[in-house]
């Protein structure tokens, strides 16, 4: 439970004042209009809540807490952050942090222990895995600088989020290529250009074999992580060879002078029914989802995740 001495604070009030979300609580890891192109909030959020002192730092989860993101049944990937007082994420942090999931305000399982990750992300992340047994309001609590800090976020029904899960089939998309651009442009704004669209993503997983498809626009990512983790996935090919490597971006006409999103998103990101990225689908030769890494991941995450299709 948490101490009567502490604060209770608006969630999304208290994200926007650390610099890491856009107006529906998801981390804002590109232009916030793809978040209000992709999806909008719920009214559920005005109803969760960070509990912790405000003149400390407190946990926080990168991901869209409010709902439309976390399911039931099916393995999970939340991944946390420390908030320092001044707002911004912590840049520095302790090696693990032992977390305990509640439900209904009541402890379920054993506490946790969560391993820093940070290599080659610009802030460290503490990424729990968990399958939710049931639909609700969850929420999860440690302990910094001495005082009790919680973060609750909605768990759905599977059936009623969009959003490709694992275990599910990837779906086939003609993502764009040189020859075929779709009507995106450009079809990548890394500098210079990736060479990850030489097939469509339909192309790709006819052919069979493990795929690994990244969703990210790194011109116009906010927090400077889109960019990086296409290199990280660029840097990790030699060591997969036997995987196929797809990247994809998120909007049809960013640079059109104003609004990134104005021209709508790509077929890519519709059909994984994305509000947010970026994303890197994991699926076996199959073409069954294995892994899926949002908003945040680093070379260790990347790689294991690689080895699990290879």
């Amino acid at each position: 439970m948490i101490p009567e001495t502490s604060r209770s604070l608006d969630r999304r009030a208290f994200l926007r004042r650390a610099g890491l979300v856009g107006g529906t609580g998801a981390l804002m890891l590109a232009a916030p209009t793809l978040l209000s192109a992709c999806g909008s909030p719920s009214k559920t959020a005005d109803t969760l809540t960070l509990s912790g002192n405000a003149d400390a730092r407190n946990l926080v989860g990168l991901f869209n807490y409010s709902g439309d993101y976390l399911v039931s049944t099916i393995p999970q990937r939340l991944p946390f952050a420390i908030a320092t007082p001044e707002g911004p994420p912590a840049v520095d942090g302790p090696a693990t942090l032992t977390v305990q999931l509640h439900r209904d305000q009541q402890p379920v399982g054993d506490p946790i222990v969560l391993d820093r990750h940070a290599d080659g992300t610009p802030i460290p992340y503490y990424p729990l895995l968990t399958t939710f047994a049931e639909t609700g309001v969850w929420s999860i609590t440690t302990e910094l600088d001495g005082q009790e800090s919680s973060q609750s976020f909605m768990v759905q029904a599977p059936d009623t989020v969009s959003l490709r899960q694992v275990g599910q089939s990837m779906v086939p998309v003609d993502s764009p290529t040189p020859t075929n651009t779709q009507g995106v442009d450009p079809i990548c704004t890394r500098t210079p250009n990736c060479p990850l669209h030489d097939r469509t993503l339909r192309e790709v997983l006819a052919a069979g074999g493990p795929v690994a498809l990244l969703i990210s626009t790194p011109q116009f990512c906010q927090t400077g992580v889109c960019g990086p983790v296409l290199d990280t996935l660029l840097e990790l090919r030699a060591e997969f060879p036997g995987v196929s490597f797809v990247h994809a971006e998120v909007y049809n006409n960013p640079n059109n002078g104003g609004d990134p999103a104005a021209d709508g998103v790509t077929a890519t990101v519709q059909s994984y029914g994305l509000s947010f990225e970026p994303s890197l689908f994991l699926a076996r030769a199959d073409g069954t989802i294995t892994t899926r890494l949002d908003n945040i991941f680093d070379r260790g995450e990347v790689r294991t995740a690689l080895a699990g299709v290879s």
